[in-house]
């Protein structure tokens, strides 16, 4: 089973796009139900620019348990232009 998480970046250089910290960022999310995390890609959420993560778990998983995943993992994103990072939400990839 797959599952996009989509997380709020606060870019602290105005001369720096989403797209170009997606490609260069450090990142995991750390669950012991996440196998493996995708590179991070630009993503809309209710028309806000954000990234999105797939994750790859390791067993199926219903909607309560999706968001209790996204709330005890730990994301970790790293990039000098990045000043802070919040998750915003989870769905099941299709």
């Amino acid at each position: 089973m797959h599952a996009v998480i989509y997380v709020w970046v606060e870019i602290s250089d105005d001369d720096e796009e989403l797209s170009a910290i997606a490609s260069q960022c450090g990142y995991d999310f750390d669950h012991p139900q996440v196998l493996d995390v995708q590179e991070p890609v630009p993503a809309l959420l209710h028309g806000e620019p954000c990234l999105s993560l797939r994750l790859t778990l390791a067993n199926p998983v219903s909607g309560n348990e999706l968001e209790q995943l996204m709330n005890t993992g730990r994301l970790d994103l790293s990039h000098p232009s990045v000043s802070a990072c919040r998750l915003l939400a989870i769905e099941p990839a299709l």
